[in-house]
């Protein structure tokens, strides 16, 4: 195995967050989680993946709870959760469960992504036990997110990321090309998450029935909580792109400069998943709402907060948006890279695919295409504004 590092490139969000960045909290709200247990389950969208804590290899050691600094399932201090917990300063009221990866587990939930996965209801997937075991009748305020994972999109992304390679002021598009990727696995991979997401709830796979489904066991296994469902920001901006989107910047190969992206129609395709992935969303709390005739369960929506500052596609301005584009892990060895891709090559570059394969490195890094530490703070506003908004309509109604 070749000795790898990870590189971010594209993006001002810094690896590894300052002091700074751990003061963006939402306003406090001391009546609430302090008379509450707040558990907080999810996938890596509620654990913080690709963000490290206030110091390097630091994560929930910051709030005092009892898990390791190197925590497997990636659950950050500067995750939205984290940031509503630790406004009381004191984490005895709060259990963080989420785990990079998971999945609902849900039997009507067929996917052929959620093979192995660390689930919300079967535990013991993944080496990680059910996330539903945090929740007791004395659990008040639940939060999560899931369903990402059930439409498989870091493998989507990867089977359609390709690359750009321009030498001076000429450009060379190769469609599908990075490592792993292909047109045909694209295509493929993009139509079964399209199935998975827009199949009707009595059917299997249907990721609208797994939510319905998962979400009524959280409601029973906390009797007594309100459930908040958090759904998914924009991933990118697809205005004005013509021709290629670069989600990061330039991997420089002697006097080439390499960048991975996507193509227009393939842009558009994955923003339409993330949009059949909300509406999923909605559908199912709509659906377990009325089906339990409870107002115990509720959409926050992030992706309304997120749509405009989201990952863009130009190069000169994805810098400014609060979801990282690809973080990518290269080879130590760039010398070998731009020989093999370059000075090996009849043309441009059509032996870097398999040069970046054979360094056997997993291209596609955390944290990729995840909110920053700023899309995270907007998260737990949103989240705490509408905890707040509950606490407020349950005053008015004892009244």
């Amino acid at each position: 195995m070749v000795a790898c590092t990870t590189v971010a490139l594209g993006i001002t969000g810094v690896a590894v967050p300052g002091i700074a960045d751990a003061t963006a909290k939402p306003p406090a709200s001391a009546q609430v989680i302090n008379a509450a247990t707040y558990v907080a389950l999810g996938d890596s969208y509620s654990s913080g993946e690709g963000i490290p804590g206030p110091k390097p290899d630091q994560w929930l050691s910051t709030l005092g709870v009892p898990w390791s600094s190197k925590d497997r399932c990636d659950r950050s201090a500067l995750a939205y959760p984290s940031l509503v917990a630790s406004i009381e300063n004191d984490a005895s009221n709060f259990r963080f469960v989420a785990c990079s990866g998971a999945v609902t587990g849900s039997t009507n939930d067929a996917s052929p992504y959620t093979s192995g996965a660390p689930s919300l209801l079967l535990g013991k997937r993944g080496g990680e036990p059910s996330q539903l075991g945090a929740l007791t009748s004395d659990t008040k305020i639940v939060s999560v997110t899931v369903g990402g994972d059930d439409l498989g999109f870091v493998k989507v992304l990867a089977a359609c990321v390709g690359l750009m390679v321009q030498v001076g002021p000429v450009r060379h598009f190769f469609s599908s090309k990075a490592p792993g990727a292909s047109a045909a696995k694209c295509s493929s991979d993009l139509a079964q998450s399209k199935t998975i997401a827009t199949s009707s709830p009595g059917t299997v796979p249907s990721l609208t029935g797994a939510l319905v489904d998962t979400y009524t066991k959280i409601l029973a296994a906390a009797p007594n909580a309100t459930l908040y469902v958090l759904n998914y920001p924009q991933f990118f901006s697809a205005t004005k792109v013509s021709t290629f989107c670069p989600l990061a910047g330039a991997i420089k190969l002697g006097a080439a400069s390499v960048y991975l992206g996507v193509s227009p129609s393939q842009l558009t395709d994955i923003n339409g998943l993330e949009i059949d992935l909300n509406s999923d969303i909605a559908a199912a709390v709509g659906q377990v709402s009325e089906t339990l005739g409870t107002s115990r369960i509720e959409v926050v929506d992030v992706n309304g907060l997120t749509t405009s500052e989201g990952q863009t596609c130009n190069t000169k301005t994805m810098s400014r948006s609060i979801i990282n584009g690809v973080l990518f892990s290269l080879p130590n060895s760039i010398s070998t890279l731009y020989s093999d891709c370059l000075q090996k090559s009849n043309g441009l570059i059509p032996n870097c695919s398999g040069a970046l394969s054979a360094a056997e490195s997993n291209i596609i890094a955390k944290g990729s295409v995840h909110p920053k530490p700023a899309g995270q703070a907007l998260m737990a506003k949103a989240l705490e504004s509408a905890i707040q908004e509950t606490a407020t309509s349950a005053a008015a109604a004892r009244k």
